[in-house]
């Protein structure tokens, strides 16, 4: 049986859904908003400054990964999964903001940090990206190609803007 990547999206989509996110998910993802994603970037920016390690592109990089995101929604205008389609700004889905803002974030920590920091930074990446993507998937706002192209948005910008 071959599955396209819709067939793929629904299938994990709806795997996801069967058990709801919970209230520790839910907090999660409200700390992972864009808002919440620039105001950690400004935080991490300035602990940064403070050990005497360039700060601009940790600042910025949650910011530029946020609008890129709001960029491509508006330009894809793909329907959210099931019944949140129906809802304010049910269509747009692609690529999750949520997981880009602290991709680009953790990635360029991870790109300014010293050395011995970098593990526990790549860690922290994962996990997190891990943990918001389920809880969109579990919430049903998006699809987990979603999720995978908000997680590679993020490095991709942290990235860049985490070598300035």
């Amino acid at each position: 049986m071959r599955l396209g990547i819709s067939g793929l999206d629904r299938a994990i989509s709806r795997r996801a859904r069967r058990h709801r996110a919970g209230k520790t998910a839910r907090l999660m993802a409200k700390l992972c908003t864009p808002w919440a994603a620039a105001a950690q970037g400004i935080a991490a920016a300035v602990v940064m400054r403070a050990a005497g390690r360039p700060a601009v592109g940790v600042a910025v990089a949650p910011v530029a990964a946020d609008a890129c995101a709001k960029l491509l929604k508006r330009a894809t205008h793909r329907p959210r999964p099931v019944w949140t389609r129906f809802r304010r700004n049910g269509r747009r889905s692609f690529p999750s903001s949520h997981v880009a803002g602290p991709a680009a974030l953790l990635t360029a920590v991870w790109i300014e940090s010293p050395p011995r920091v970098r593990i526990v930074s790549a860690v922290a990446l994962g996990a997190v990206v891990a943990a918001i993507g389920l809880e969109r998937l579990r919430a049903a706002a998006h699809w987990p190609s979603d999720v995978v192209a908000g997680a590679a948005l993020g490095v991709l910008v942290g990235g860049t803007l985490g070598r300035l």
